[in-house]
């Protein structure tokens, strides 16, 4: 499911009927509390026709408070699509949700009291000139308190573009989206009042049908149009900011949260999930029992398990490799025969900055250039914890600008890494853009590993999902490469970086993983910053398949997707 693009409110009003299930279902709960609320009041002789009845006011925060938990449930739903649903209990509020709770009650109260604020000089300017409106000063002060409303509302709709920006990760792009979104407050708000309407009839049913009948109607009415009212702003603040993040991109074209790329390079919906479950057990199974009598307590033992367990793994035919020291970084070469020797694929292996060398990923290497017919250059990196940041962003660094100086042109040279890896490609290219060095005709990042944070939603809703990445285990090894430096500073944690001229971004990540939010929120980051990017979310994989393409049909169909992907940007 891609992000919902809608062009007019027909467009939307068709997303809200098809999904009209579940809208029923949110209101339904919300509703029923409520309706009951408002039912108590009345029969307890409160007379809510009464606007300066302070039940009223206090039935109608709470109506709005009650409200916020699904409001926010159907808007992520929206944005990120049905699977970010499936993924944890419905009508749960956590991480992301309660954040935009939380910011949504301090725009409603930032509201309220300018419309307070407002309507206090307004009042006291009409008083003064009661004496020359006379009888129409009722009627002027209406309209104009009314235009004032209407003003603060179109405000209020552009600022709820900050729930968007939560949705996505991204709150820090919400000074980007108020720029794009000149113009829309406006169309936003002409929305809304037309959603209020059906709410302002039911308090006109006890005047024209009688008190009794008439809150029951009111209520009737209250329940039937409560899914227009509650979805139709939810989804037109969805779909401004799909125009939004859209009108970021330097291409124009819409963000693909599910795009998949064949091995010809041939575009479809979505990733078939072409593994069976037989063959991910099997791979499973066998690391399952690699590791069972394996020590884990040091770096050294992870560099062990690693290294052992690809240290046999057989290079396809015709595959050559050469130890090398480049620009004071060692490194080794992996090409396959028909190799283009003056393109070059600069690989940072995965690891968790700690672990990982030339040995575990030389078949992963081999494959890429058996796909994508360039030249394969492993960076043996220095690792934590005898060396931490920078030793290993230095490394890669001094690793591309070695390729630079042998003769190797920026454009003929693409950079890819998986997991730690895949963060250390998307740093070095920060660290090239603040250096004024050429970037490389493009970044491939497997599985990556972009926020050292570790607080991404899906590290609590695939953490009984990812049979090999942990929390623990990822915080543990972040200490030991940061060595004091802040998780969020943008050199290790990307999505807190300026991505503005970084080449065009590719990234595979498996829908098992606890690291799926670093991969969604770099994508949408990218975006944000007109990097052209493509985002593959591979249905039933786990963190990094590609290094069991030997025994996954998903792993050879990512690594033919990443070949395509390679040979369109070096042309």
């Amino acid at each position: 499911m891609q992000l919902p693009v809608f062009k007019t409110t027909g467009e939307i009003l068709e997303y809200c009927w098809a999904h009209r299930r579940r809208m029923a279902l949110y209101v339904a709960i919300p509703m029923a509390i409520i309706a009951l609320l408002y039912m108590v009041a009345w029969l307890s002789g409160t007379d809510l026709m009464d606007p300066s009845n302070p039940t009223l006011a206090i039935l109608s925060i709470i109506s709005a408070i009650v409200f916020l938990p699904f409001t926010v449930t159907w808007y992520r739903a929206i944005i990120l699509g049905d699977e970010d649903l499936t993924t944890r209990p419905l009508f749960t509020l956590r991480g992301l949700e309660g954040q935009m709770l939380v910011w949504q009650l301090i725009i409603g109260l930032i509201v309220l009291g300018v419309i307070v604020l407002g309507a206090f000089p307004i009042s006291a300017i009409l008083m003064v000139l009661s004496g020359v409106l006379g009888q129409a000063t009722e009627k002027v002060s209406a309209a104009a308190l009314g235009m004032w409303g209407v003003f603060v509302l179109t405000v209020f709709c552009r600022l709820s573009l900050v729930l968007a920006m939560a949705a996505t990760g991204r709150p820090a792009i919400i000074s980007e989206a108020w720029a794009k979104s000149r113009g829309l407050g406006t169309r936003m708000a002409a929305i809304y009042v037309l959603c209020l309407l059906p709410w302002l009839a039911t308090f006109l049913l006890p005047i024209f049908v009688g008190e009794s009948i008439g809150m029951v109607l009111a209520v009737l009415v209250g329940l039937v149009f409560a899914p227009l009212y509650y979805a139709l702003p939810a989804t037109l603040f969805a779909f401004v900011y799909a125009r939004i993040a859209n009108s970021m991109s330097a291409a124009g074209a819409p963000l693909d949260l599910q795009s998949s790329v064949e091995a010809d390079g041939g575009e479809t919906d979505s990733p078939q999930n072409l593994s069976t479950e037989e063959e991910v057990n099997a791979v499973l199974q066998r690391l399952g029992a690699y590791i069972a009598d394996k020590p884990l307590g040091t770096p050294d033992d992870m560099r062990a398990l690693i290294d052992g367990w690809f240290a046999d793994a057989p290079l396809p035919d015709g595959v050559a490799t050469d130890d090398i020291v480049l620009n004071g970084v060692p490194a080794r070469w992996v090409s396959a025969s028909d190799a283009n020797p003056d393109k070059v694929v600069l690989m940072f292996h995965g690891g968790g900055f700690v672990a990982g060398s030339p040995t575990s990923h030389q078949r992963l290497a081999a494959d890429v250039s058996s796909f994508s017919g360039a030249r394969t250059l492993l960076v043996d990196y220095r690792l934590a914890p005898e060396d931490p940041y920078p030793a290993g962003l230095d490394d890669c660094v001094a690793a591309y600008t070695g390729l630079l100086e042998s003769g190797i042109k920026p454009g003929h040279i693409v950079m890819m890494g998986d997991s730690a890896g895949g963060g250390l490609v998307v740093s070095a290219a920060l660290r090239l853009k603040e250096d004024g060095l050429d970037q490389p005709a493009a970044l491939v990042a497997l599985s990556p590993w972009v926020n050292l944070a570790c607080d991404g939603e899906t590290m609590d809703t695939k953490a009984k999902d990812d049979p090999t990445t942990k929390r623990d285990d990822l915080l543990s090894m972040a200490k030991t490469y940061l060595n004091g430096l802040d998780a969020k500073d943008p050199m290790v944690s990307p999505i807190y970086g300026d991505l503005r001229g970084l080449p065009p971004l590719m990234i595979q990540v498996g829908m098992r993983e606890v690291l799926l939010d670093d991969s969604r929120k770099l994508a949408v980051r990218a975006r944000a910053d007109e990097v052209p990017v493509m985002l593959e979310q591979w249905p039933g994989m786990f963190h990094v398949w590609h290094i069991w393409a030997d025994s996954l049909s998903d792993g050879r169909r990512a690594l033919g997707g990443i070949g395509a992907f390679i040979r369109s940007q070096m042309g």
